[in-house]
């Protein structure tokens, strides 16, 4: 777990890199230097997450921020988002670096599709079943959610673990046999 959420702390310092930094490539200052500094700053975190050096990155990234600080009122700043949005960012980085390190799945489109039907279906299922109640419901949210993330790694054979797992609650919640 530990090493996952240390990928993920590197993507995010990938990804806050990457949207500092082009923001600032596209801002106008003083003299001809200024866009200098910021894409020296950004190579170097850019460089710091390729080696997989997270405090040097991080510090990458709190000094691109500061040059961007100059830029706060501008309306293409880029802000902070809301936690949502930031993961959902963030998300695209991680599986790229799971991916490089771990190498793809095969890609079983049509398996894949299959396997996200089914998940959104019986999480929808259960979600409406009025013997639910509100944990089986934020049960098959986080079931569904993980066989999601699973199918986009290229997992199916865990995407269909999570499937099981989200049979057996809808099976739970309505007392029967879930298809």
């Amino acid at each position: 777990m530990a090493e996952t959420y240390y990928l993920w702390r590197l993507a995010e310092a990938a990804q806050q890199i990457d949207l500092l930094a082009g923001f600032l490539a596209t801002r106008h200052g003083p003299g001809p230097d200024h866009l200098a500094e910021p894409a020296e700053c950004a190579a170097a975190g850019r460089a710091a997450v390729a080696a997989g050096r997270l405090g040097e990155a991080l510090g990458h990234v709190d000094d691109l921020r500061e040059h961007a600080a100059r830029w706060a009122g501008h309306p293409h700043h880029p802000g902070e988002p809301g936690a949502a949005e930031h993961d959902a960012r963030v998300w695209d980085y991680a599986k790229d670096a799971l991916r490089a390190e771990h190498g793809p799945g095969a890609p079983h489109v049509r398996t894949a599709r299959d396997l996200l039907l089914q998940l959104r279906f019986l999480q929808r299922e259960i979600c409406a079943l009025p013997e639910a109640d509100a944990q089986a419901r934020a049960d098959a949210h986080y079931l569904a959610g993980r066989g999601a993330m699973a199918v986009e790694l290229g997992r199916p054979g865990v995407a269909r673990g999570e499937l099981r797992r989200l049979r057996a609650l809808a099976e739970r919640c309505a007392g029967t046999h879930v298809t």
